[in-house]
């Protein structure tokens, strides 16, 4: 899933104001080495700030990362004076911030990390799937709901469908299953070539993953994963340091924005 980054806004920076801000629902936050970029499942898009404008909202908005504790990232700017108020404002009316809290949608984004030794299963792990036609009516029903999905719904129902699945199957003690899973992705790696590409397909091609083993009880995570130099979106199936339709190279320089 590449795309160009829209929205990019470069506003004044700004001193901490009195008012009390939050993060809007639905709104996730990745911060880069050249600021941060937000995905806004409401309206559909990604936002980039820079690193002055990610500085501005960082110490005045809360539930977003705090700059100033991620040294990795290199010193903040200084912070000229200037209108707060009005320039907060911008944010306000844009969606961005809200002075209200509210939960975010349902959704709490589990923790990934592409630091580390990473494995990917179907590459470094495999297993022989038993008899993989057996794995076509679940792969056509996966592919089928995915792709129609896609085109119809909002994406933020999608992600709350399969927040919610997840959920439910954590709930109910579900652990990964590192052998079933590489068995069921090898089925899968055999007949999905015969249907549409991986490339240029990684959202379409990391859901039906999702939905293909949730149809087994293998619940992993589905992440997106965001680069602004140079732009890039990525989506991708990873459970803890297991990658299950990529390998560590497409991920690498990535930073993760949302994991459900």
């Amino acid at each position: 899933m590449k795309t160009r980054l829209r929205d990019t806004h470069r506003l004044p920076c700004v001193e901490s104001v009195e008012a009390h801000y939050f993060m809007s629902p639905l709104i996730f936050t990745s911060v880069t080495r050249q600021g941060a970029v937000l995905l806004d499942l409401k309206r559909n898009r990604y936002l980039g700030l820079s690193h002055s404008d990610a500085v501005v909202l960082s110490r005045n908005v809360e539930g977003f990362p705090a700059l100033d504790r991620r040294p990795e990232f290199g010193e903040a700017p200084q912070v000229e004076h200037a209108n707060h108020a009005a320039i907060l404002e911008t944010f306000l009316r844009r969606g961005i911030v809200t002075m209200r809290f509210t939960p975010t949608g349902n959704i709490v984004s589990s923790v990934v990390s592409l630091h580390g030794s990473l494995v990917s299963i179907g590459d470094e792990i495999t297993a022989q799937a038993v008899s993989p036609g057996r794995h076509l009516p679940a792969f056509l029903f996966s592919l089928l709901w995915s792709s129609a999905c896609l085109r119809c719904v909002p994406l933020r129902f999608i992600v709350q469908h399969v927040y919610r699945r997840h959920s439910a199957a954590i709930a109910k003690g579900y652990t990964f299953s590192v052998s079933r899973a590489a068995a069921l992705i090898d089925g899968f790696r055999l007949i999905r070539p015969y249907f549409f590409l991986a490339k240029e397909h990684c959202l379409l091609h990391a859901l039906t993953l999702v939905n293909f083993l949730a149809h087994y009880g293998e619940f992993p995570l589905w992440v997106f994963g965001v680069s602004s130099d140079p732009w890039t979106a990525h989506s991708w199936v990873q459970q803890d340091h297991y990658l299950l339709d990529c390998n560590p190279e497409s991920v690498c320089g990535l930073e993760p924005i949302l994991a459900i």
